[in-house]
């Protein structure tokens, strides 16, 4: 079975896994290791805390397996314009958008900025990540009705959502039956039978990803093998759901 990593950091950053990769050289690596056939990749820096610092750190990251993924900075004051930044993230080959609204307690639906780069997003179908991460709550950081109310606002975007943990799972469950275009990362389901509830109450609409940089990443591939699901549906968790979208995304 083909494994298509969603969320693969570079970097390091506080509690990482000892394999979690800090260069382009050890992502390939742990990869192979365990099965991962392709990956969108982020820098650490750029979720964290400086977009654009972060971003700087992808330039050398030329590899047909890695897909670069940069960070969006919110802030209105900045002279860039969302459209402008496209543009310029287009040029360096990046193939989908992550925003943490967490870093500075950013709301989706109410900034001006990500607004507007929704849109830009919207007509092109490049995917949008919304990465929940925050240095002093790991579980239930994610507000899944504003995040729901956001994905309708734009029903052509593929949002895929992640955070540490989704412990309180019925607001997602709520999010997952009042929207279309909204994906969220195995890695932050890691209960019992969660792999199985969704895609038997909502379709197969999870991607896959390793976990890092701090979960185990042998814990989720087994997650997939061992489900009690039909082929098709683990192959689109697996792979096919992240590959569609960076396949069916207008990037030039």
């Amino acid at each position: 079975m083909e494994y298509f990593d969603a969320f693969l950091p570079i970097g390091r950053t506080n509690s990482a896994d000892r394999s979690s990769p800090t260069d382009t050289d050890a992502a390939l690596a742990v990869m192979d290791r365990f099965g991962v056939s392709e990956a969108l990749v982020y820098h650490t820096v750029a979720r964290d805390s400086d977009p654009e610092l972060g971003n700087a750190q992808l330039a050398n990251v030329k590899h047909r397996r890695l897909h670069k993924i940069w960070a969006f900075d919110p802030a209105y004051v900045i002279p860039e314009s969302p459209e402008k930044y496209l543009r310029r993230a287009l040029k360096e080959n990046i193939r989908a958008i992550l925003v943490n609204p967490l870093t500075r307690n950013v709301r989706l639906d109410h900034s001006p900025r990500i607004l507007e780069l929704a849109h830009l997003l919207e007509k092109r179908r490049i995917p949008l990540l919304t990465v929940h991460r925050q240095w002093c709550c790991a579980e239930d950081s994610i507000d899944w009705y504003r995040l729901a109310d956001f994905c309708n606002r734009f029903p052509m975007l593929p949002v895929v959502a992640w955070e540490f943990r989704s412990r309180s799972n019925r607001p997602m469950f709520d999010a997952l039956a009042t929207t279309k275009n909204l994906f969220i990362s195995l890695s932050s389901v890691w209960q019992a039978q969660m792999l199985e509830t969704v895609c038997k109450t909502f379709g197969p609409r999870l991607v896959f990803s390793l976990g890092l940089p701090t979960l185990d990443p042998t814990s989720f591939i087994g997650v997939i093998s061992y489900a009690p699901l039909k082929t098709k549906d683990k192959l689109a968790v697996a792979y096919k759901n992240m590959a569609d979208m960076i396949k069916e995304a207008r990037h030039e």
